[in-house]
């Protein structure tokens, strides 16, 4: 889904080999613009006062030196939220 997301908006979507990684895609726009997004499964609280609050993932100390966006992905609404961070040039 984040792969459709992101070729939709008109960037070429390169996919990381690694399976683990701070990095899950790399993005080139049409002006030629590098971004880095690291996708997570968008989660819900399940209890507590925030029951039902989407739960927000820190960045790594590296995914904030290489200004990694986050993609979050809910499978079963399919929304996708990109939070951005910062852009690369």
């Amino acid at each position: 889904m984040a792969i459709v997301h992101l070729m939709k908006m008109g960037n070429l979507v390169f996919k990381t080999l690694h399976d683990t990684g701070c990095v899950d895609f790399v993005t080139v726009d049409k002006q030629g613009n590098v971004n880095l997004y690291d996708v997570k499964t968008m989660s819900r609280r399940r209890s507590g006062k925030r029951k039902g609050h989407y739960i927000s993932r820190l960045r790594t100390p590296l995914q904030q030196k290489l200004k990694v966006n986050i993609i979050y992905v809910d499978v079963d609404t399919a929304e996708i939220q990109v939070v951005q961070h910062g852009r690369r040039a």
